[in-house]
This record gives structure tokens, C-alpha cells and sequence, in this order.
């Protein structure tokens, strides 16, 4: 990997995290029981969610998506989102374009405290 890795935003486990110039590859496992992708946003990357085994729930600006094994769906840069498995243990995968940078990965809850404050 080439630059400094983003900090985690959730609960799950990180399977794979690979980089090359033009993209990131990450591959997550989330089990059903308290684990999840923590509502954040990116100002400048773009994601492709893929889910790989089980069903995983994308929430994407106040919108829900359920992504059966092999179907996906895109997150614009900007755009607020989470996920979650369904009811088993989900793999997921995240394509990242540009390749996601470490001051590229925005917790809403920080920002919400940031406009409050």
C-alpha cells in the first residue's frame, strides 16, 4: 500500500486492503450481531458496493438498498452512507475511485457536531 490506510468507520472485519494508483480494493466481513459500516461520507472518492455472500442493507442519502451476493450499487463522492448484513454473515466488497485516502473517510456524526458547534 502506498499512503497512510483510513481509520476504520464501524464495526467489522477488514479481510482485504489492497491500492493501486487509480483505485482501492477493500473486502469486509459483517456479521449480523452488532457490526456495521458507521454512517460517513468521502468529499472526493467514489465507491462501488458489491456484495459477495449474504445480503447487506446501503443506506445511501436517507435511501435503502438491499444488495443480494452479486449485485451492486454506487456511492458518489458526498453522498452519506452506511450498511449492514441482513440476517447472516455478509461479505462486501468496496471499489474506491480514486483510491480512498486516509482525510477522505468523514464520520455525519463529526460533522453534525461540527455545525452544531
Amino acid at each position: 500500500m502506498t499512503s497512510p490506510r483510513p481509520a476504520q468507520v464501524g464495526n467489522y472485519d477488514l479481510l482485504e486492503d489492497f491500492e493501486t494508483d487509480d483505485a482501492t480494493v477493500r473486502v469486509l466481513r459483517i456479521a449480523p450481531a452488532g457490526q456495521s459500516i458507521q454512517q460517513h461520507l468521502h468529499e472526493r472518492t467514489t465507491q462501488i458496493y458489491v456484495a459477495l455472500q449474504g445480503h447487506v442493507r446501503v443506506e445511501v442519502d436517507g435511501k435503502t438498498l438491499d444488495l443480494e451476493p452479486f449485485r451492486a450499487t454506487v456511492i458518489p463522492a458526498g453522498k452519506a452512507h452506511a450498511a449492514a448484513a441482513v440476517d447472516e454473515m455478509a461479505i462486501l466488497m468496496n471499489i474506491s475511485v480514486p483510491p480512498l485516502a486516509a482525510d477522505d473517510q468523514i464520520l455525519t456524526s463529526r460533522l453534525e457536531r461540527a455545525e452544531a458547534g
